[in-house]
């Protein structure tokens, strides 16, 4: 393989190589290689003069990306690379950038490749040898100019070769520092930063006595290079520095002359340096006051980076800067009030002020009053970021939790007020400026950063590292933890829509096992102060979830929650009419579902009086029945049934995921079922048993939609597309917006619009219109009148195995008492939403299904099947265990989305399964309608009338069409719209017979003409399309306009392969002759239309699309692929 040369490539396929492997990886290499190597193919390349410079590069990269997936290539090809390195750096005619990429691709290989490497002692060091003798040759060169940036590339790869293969050029230390000395123009940065982590590997490794002794004499020449000794054996010496007076003096001397080299570095250069230079100066005990003298300056940059080295620095020698505290302090908060830094890096001077502070304050009490003395500038200002505000209500917060640790002095010069005053004072002014979160919804922002503020005032006084209770009484007892409670029921009474988050904060109280008891102080304030103040009617139900939170605990006496619910179920019977029926019923179940809480968390005992009350006068006086029996059969268990037992039977079902428990006991129905819903052990959620799926699956994977916002400021506008624009634009404009494909005019603003200059148009535009309006007249209105419906057909099923106890499996001695065990659902209820502009989903009933039979049970016998069911079954009838659901909508949009499914249904038992199921996909052929006929059409002139319709809308679909600003009345007259039209062509390599096949099986209604003798012949032959209108091509006049390749001309005009205009007739012309024209009709709900024009030849197809809806040529194009080419 080796004596086999590369077959050299053209730029075009070092392009297809490049873009495979990026693609597939290493997989299809072998199509370009040849039998050769991956490396000797790009080494030949780069060496070759008529190769452009950027494929060079390009094939450099690609080197270094395969180097990783070969990490061990022999010595024998890095030896090849080194060459090709070394002659492409001599040549003067390749330009630099291709020298310094070809430097860094080099050394990037060799890295990859002897980083695990134990070959040194062996004579696989020869390579490296090598590369780094050539990376000195260069360097070795101060001060020339032409090269300048070369060296320094040289220099960065040398670095990353010692951070590689630490103390590697340990031995050369003094020809680095003598070159650092000898460099005066801008490269000397990359010099600075080879001697600094060439000097850091000897201090921290100590390699040998002769790398520490020639630190600044040179014993060795700088060429020919030769590994260190070190680096094949790895042992080094064990020594302290200052033991050993004089290499320390001379380690000294370059530091020194490292740290008056800052001046010359970049930020970026400048990082690096801390990085190797911070280290440094700890293994050799250097006083950190030289470094504080040397860089204090960093912190008073404009640079992030800069003030992260120095914080870094403060970090690692904080005994040195004892008494700068509160200076650094300062200046963070200073960068965070310059507004005319990035707001990044505001955030970040912010961030460390935070854990500056935290690292400083210890238990010293007087830095605390320091910190404490700065909280006045910690307040947000009206122009802060909501991400500014945030981080400053946490530096008030921290404040709040210092307090609780300082004596009773005044705590902040010239405030005259105790600590607890003053944390009060810190929580109010500090919410002042977040305090729209009062009207805000519940999911904003604003609303989040106020009670994120609000929780950690809370917890302030009691940490989670505090273990001690002395910390909960006495939080209790401040006048923080009052002032928060009032504000939270003062807030919660007056906007109900604060209840989300309010009971979001304290489910987060209770779920801590430290501030429990937080939680339950808070659901008491609420139950005391709270309930009295809310009033007595329909926003009452906006409480719900607090009135849950206090049913469930323990700690909260229930006396108070259960006088408001009487009081509210006497409101709802006052107020109930026809008109609130639903609302009646609605909060009378939510009081039922409260009163069961109750039960099953409270004693009997302390609810007896008032529970029993409260479930009698439900029973006598509730206005909807199923509220009244309820409400009679909890009252019957309360009274009957013991507190544990009754706990018990409340109980049930709560074991199975996804089942809620019913409102009657799981007892009393176990007397009409042989058998009970087991635990589902393996099971996580319903959606594991129970199966929805669509009984015809769909083309394409949708996995997106394109979906625009409506900015009308009607918001029950289901979208842009086909939505009711009520507010026109007034004067001149209102005639522009027209042209707007979503644009449907109400019937009042249409004698305003006749105002307008009359139009004249000639006789064929005056058909085409008058054909579109006969058309439109077609179109239901759905605002005024019940729209055209999308129907999806479905299957569900559930399986039994889960439900079926192991030992009952094989029990049954026939099919009989099989299918008598098999659990069932009763009382299916589906219902739908979707996110998609599909409208209001109708829900969907199944009285009945059966479980389908366990896998591992036996096959019935003759016999056994005789006696269940009819002979020619032979089964368990399949329409018990398969249902068919039918979803049912009318879009807004045609456009493809997710329909969620959710179930509720009985079990056996009487146990109620609540869940959602798994989505159904609605594609884009979904949509798929034939276009509406008019009433006066007769069945002999249907298929003239789609085609004549076919052509008018091709027409008016043209981008520059002169019907564009005419309007057509919908169904009812209440409504007119206006067609605005777009284009876009596929190029289908399909053959004929492919395509004729997918055309009959999936688009066979809507094809309204096919053109063509040899096509005609082939479609009849297959006859599945019929009732359409058959032309010759060499007879029809009409093709001109739509099937001549000539009127489609201009930027979306495809040229097949052989349609070059010469005389005589080619092989590919021959090949790619036309068979013929398809034209496809589609109608699109509620008003929009696609159109197909497929020009068919031997083995490609062209279709030229056009629509009145612009957004679904999204979905087309996936469409055609899927129909044609999958």
């Amino acid at each position: 393989m080796a004596g086999t040369p590369p077959k050299p490539l053209s730029p075009p396929e070092w392009d297809l190589l490049i873009d495979e492997y990026n693609l597939d990886g290493p997989l299809r290499l072998h199509r370009w290689t040849g039998g050769a190597s991956v490396p000797d193919l790009c080494l030949s390349s780069l060496l070759r003069k008529d190769l452009p410079i950027q494929l060079k590069l390009h094939i450099l990269t690609f080197l270094e990306h395969h180097s990783l997936e070969d990490s061990s290539p022999p010595p024998s090809l890095l030896l090849r690379l080194l060459d090709a390195l070394r002659t492409v750096i001599q040549s003067p005619s390749d330009p630099f950038a291709l020298k310094d990429q070809f430097l860094i691709s080099t050394t990037a290989v060799f890295i990859t490749s002897l980083y695990d490497n134990d070959e040194f002692s062996s004579g696989g060091g020869a390579p490296l040898c090598g590369l780094v003798e050539l990376l000195l040759t260069i360097i070795n060169r101060p001060n020339h100019g032409l090269d300048r940036h070369t060296r320094g590339v040289a220099c960065e790869c040398l670095r990353q070769l010692e951070l590689a293969f630490p103390c590697l050029l340990s031995e050369i230390a003094p020809h680095l520092w003598s070159l650092c000395h000898s460099e005066r123009t801008h490269v000397s940065q990359w010099y600075v930063l080879l001697l600094s982590t060439a000097v850091l590997n000897i201090v921290k490794l100590k390699p040998s006595e002769n790398s520490i002794a020639s630190i600044s004499n040179a014993t060795i020449p700088l060429i020919p290079f030769n590994l260190p000794q070190f680096l094949i054996d790895g042992v080094g010496l064990d020594f302290a520095w200052k033991e050993k007076e004089i290499y320390y003096k001379e380690l000294r001397k370059v530091v020194a002359f490292l740290l008056e080299c800052p001046q010359y570095l970049t930020s970026f250069g400048l990082v690096e340096f801390m990085v190797a230079i911070i280290p440094l100066a700890e293994e050799l005990e250097l006083q950190a006051s030289l470094l504080r003298v040397q860089f204090s300056w960093l912190l008073y940059t404009f640079k992030p980076l800069l003030c992260h080295i120095f914080l870094g620095m403060y970090v690692k020698f904080l005994d040195s800067f004892e008494g700068q505290e509160f200076e650094v302090a300062s200046r963070l908060l200073l960068l965070s009030k310059e507004s005319h830094h990035h707001l990044v890096f505001r955030l970040l001077a912010l961030h460390w002020a935070l854990g500056f502070f935290a690292l400083i304050v210890g238990e010293d009490e007087a830095r605390k009053r320091s910190i404490m003395d700065m909280s006045l500038r910690f307040y947000p200002t009206i122009f802060d970021s909501l991400a500014m505000k945030a981080l400053k209500l946490d530096l008030l917060a921290y404040c709040s939790k210092l307090l609780s640790n300082l004596g009773d002095a005044n705590v902040v010069k010239g405030v005259e007020v105790d600590k607890e005053v003053y944390e009060v004072k810190l929580f109010k002014d500090g919410l002042v400026s977040v305090s729209a979160f009062k009207w805000l919804p519940p999911w904003n922002t604003e609303t989040a950063v106020a009670f994120r503020t609000f929780h950690k005032f809370l917890i302030g006084g009691s940490p989670h590292s505090d273990g001690s209770t002395s910390s909960i009484a006495a939080l209790i007892e401040s006048n923080i933890f009052d002032t928060l409670q009032k504000m939270l029921v003062d807030s919660t009474s007056e906007f109900k829509g604060l209840v989300p988050v309010v009971v979001a904060c304290i489910d987060r109280l209770l779920g801590c096992h430290k501030h429990r008891w937080l939680g339950e102080h808070l659901l008491k304030t609420l139950d005391t102060y709270l309930l009295p103040k809310l009033k007595k009617d329909y926003s009452l139900g906006s409480y719900f979830p607090i009135f849950e939170r206090i049913s469930e605990n323990d700690k909260v006496s229930p006396s108070g929650l259960l006088n408001l619910l009487l009081r509210f179920m006497v409101f709802l019977v006052e107020k109930h009419g026809p008109d609130n029926g639903f609302r009646s019923w609605h909060h009378g179940s939510k009081i039922l579902g409260i009163c069961r809480t109750m039960l099953v968390h409270h004693h009997s005992s302390s609810l007896f009086t008032g529970l029993s009350h409260l479930l009698a006068s439900i029973c006598l006086f509730f206005p909807d029945l199923e509220v009244r029996d309820s409400a009679r059969f909890y009252l019957r268990m309360l009274i009957g049934i013991p507190g544990k037992k009754l706990k018990h039977i409340l109980n049930t079902g709560e074991h199975l995921p996804g089942l809620s428990p019913s409102t009657h006991s799981g007892s009393f129905f176990s007397l009409q079922s042989p058998q009970s819903l087991p635990d589902l052990k393996n099971s996580s959620s319903i959606v594991s048993y129970i199966h929805i799926e669509r009984t015809m699956p769909l083309l394409v994977k949708q996995s997106w939609s394109l979906s625009l916002p409506n900015f009308g400021a009607n918001p029950d506008v289901p979208g842009f597309f086909g939505g009711i624009r009520d507010n026109e634009p007034a004067g001149e404009e209102q005639d522009l917006e027209i042209t707007m494909s979503s644009d449907i005019i109400l019937e009042s603003e249409l004698t305003h619009r006749q105002k307008g200059p009359l139009r004249v148009m000639d006789a064929k535009i005056s058909e085409i219109v008058n054909e579109l309006r006969r058309h439109f007249l077609s179109i239901p209105d759905y605002r005024h009148m019940p729209g055209l419906k999308i129907k999806i057909s479905c299957n569900m099923r559930f399986e039994s195995e889960p439900l079926v106890d192991k030992g009952d499996k094989n029990t049954a001695d026939n099919a009989f008492d099989q299918v008598d065990q098999l659990p069932a659902l009763y009382a299916i209820v589906l219902k739908f939403t979707s996110s998609a502009p599909y409208g209001t989903i109708s829900s969907f009933h199944i009285p009945f299904l059966l479980g389908s039979p366990p896998k591992n049970n036996k096959p019935l016998s003759q016999a056994d099947s005789l006696a269940i069911v009819p002979v020619e079954n032979g089964h368990v009838e399949e329409e018990n265990i398969k249902a068919l659901v039918c979803i049912e909508f009318e879009p807004r949009e045609p456009m493809p989305g997710l329909v969620d499914v959710f179930i509720e249904t009985n079990a056996d038992d009487g146990q109620v399964i609540k869940g959602q199921l798994h989505s159904i996909s609605v594609g884009i052929e979904d949509m798929f309608l034939r276009a509406i006929l008019p009433d006066d059409i007769g069945e002999d002139d249907v298929p003239s009338y789609y085609v004549n319709l076919f052509n008018a809308l091709w027409e008016a679909c043209e981008t520059a069409s002169s019907t564009g600003r005419e309007t057509f009345v919908l169904k009812g007259g209440k409504g007119v719209a206006a067609i605005s039209g777009t284009r876009s062509v596929k190029l289908l390599e399909v053959p004929v017979t492919t395509l004729v096949e997918a055309v009959e099986q999936h688009l066979a209604p809507f094809v309204v003409c096919v053109i063509g003798e040899p096509l005609i012949d082939m479609v009849k032959a297959g006859g599945m399309i019929k009732d359409v209108v058959w032309k010759d091509s060499s007879s029809d006049s009409s093709l001109e306009i739509t099937c001549s390749p000539t009127s489609a001309r201009g930027a979306l005009y495809l040229k097949y392969f052989g349609d070059e205009e010469d005389d005589g007739e080619t092989p590919t012309a021959t090949s790619r002759r036309n068979i013929g024209y398809f034209h496809i009709l589609i109608f699109l709900p509620p008003r929009f239309h696609l159109l197909f024009q497929m020009e068919i030849r031997e083995f490609s197809t062209l279709v030229r699309i056009r629509t009145d809806h612009w957004p679904c040529l999204a979905y087309v194009d996936d469409y055609l692929e899927a129909l044609f080419l999958d």
